[in-house]
């Protein structure tokens, strides 16, 4: 079985509370309460290992809450990397409002790392990467992290290992000289990387071909319920996602982590040796599954 690695910079002890009905400006009181490690790259990692693959994920973290994410990822059988921090690792909180059905996400930024530990980052990406069959590396930068950190990063895969990108804007544009084998952005994300609005499919395809012309072998967009484009430099596919409804077993729907479920199922049907259209199919199928939980990118 091939070893996938995923590796980011965000990862965050996520805390979901629900509620009857959330009000505004107003006392509200949680009818249930979920801890669990998230963040991007977790995430991915998460879902290749929950769906059945060989993974380790790589990410930083310091204080009492890496320490939950440690000792949670090692309790279900999660090969993990954490890169100790002085600064303690960010919560994300989730706001679950069941009557209006309605999700809201609250994001602490995630504190910068110090420049000797973003030293000890590289050294340890680089020592990782080495044993890797495949590269996911996902997430936005820490704020004042410096920009040309994943270009770093993407530099260390070894020739021949394929990587998956999932991050944005310029610090994605600088990796697309090493040809990852794809990168998958949303639509809101494609349009802050090549600078301009993407009003319908013809734009978005234009905007996918730059990529493929300056080096993404693969451009992946997923666009929310609408339909999912993969273009390389000689074929483009179009997928309609699977239509999922709430059930009284799950009344919202909870589209946080789709986009990092279908990122991990894609990375672990590619290092199974499926070709992109059946792999797309596999991770369509994980991130409608993951509307219907809370806690993101947990299967089986």
């Amino acid at each position: 079985m091939k070893t996938i690695l995923t590796a980011g910079l965000t990862p965050s002890w996520q805390h979901v509370l629900e509620f009857d009905s959330l009000r505004i400006d107003a006392v509200n009181r949680a009818v249930d309460s979920l801890w669990f490690s998230a963040g991007k790259s977790v995430n991915a990692a998460l879902a290749i290992h929950t769906l059945g693959g060989k993974v380790r994920a790589l990410f930083p973290g310091g204080g009492e809450n890496a320490r939950k994410m440690r000792e949670e990822l090692t309790e279900m059988g999660l090969e993990t990397r954490i890169l100790p921090t002085d600064a303690e690792l960010r919560i994300c909180t989730t706001l679950v409002d069941r009557c209006a059905q309605t999700i809201t996400e609250l994001v602490e930024n995630g504190e910068p790392l110090t420049e000797t530990e973003l030293e000890a980052w590289r050294r340890l990406f680089t020592q990782e990467v080495q044993n890797a069959d495949l590269v996911v590396i996902s997430g936005s930068l820490p704020q004042k992290t410096p920009a040309g950190l994943y270009e770093d990063m993407v530099s260390q895969i070894p020739a021949g290992v394929p990587s998956i990108l999932d991050f944005r804007g310029e610090g994605l544009l600088a990796c697309l000289k090493y040809r990852p084998l794809a990168v998958k952005p949303n639509r809101e994300e494609l349009e802050q990387t090549v600078g301009r609005p993407l009003s319908d499919e013809h734009e978005l395809l234009d905007a996918c071909r730059m990529l493929n012309a300056a080096g993404a072998q693969w451009v992946v967009v997923s666009d929310g319920p609408k339909a999912l484009w993969a273009v390389s430099a000689e074929e483009s596919i179009r997928l309609e996602p699977p239509k999922v409804t709430p059930t009284p077993e799950h009344p919202v729907l909870c589209p946080i982590g789709c986009g990092d479920a279908l990122t991990g199922a894609l990375a672990l049907a590619i290092s199974r040796g499926e070709t992109m259209r059946s792999a797309l199919s596999f991770a369509m199928d994980a991130a409608a599954q993951n509307l219907l939980q809370l806690t993101s990118c947990r299967f089986g």
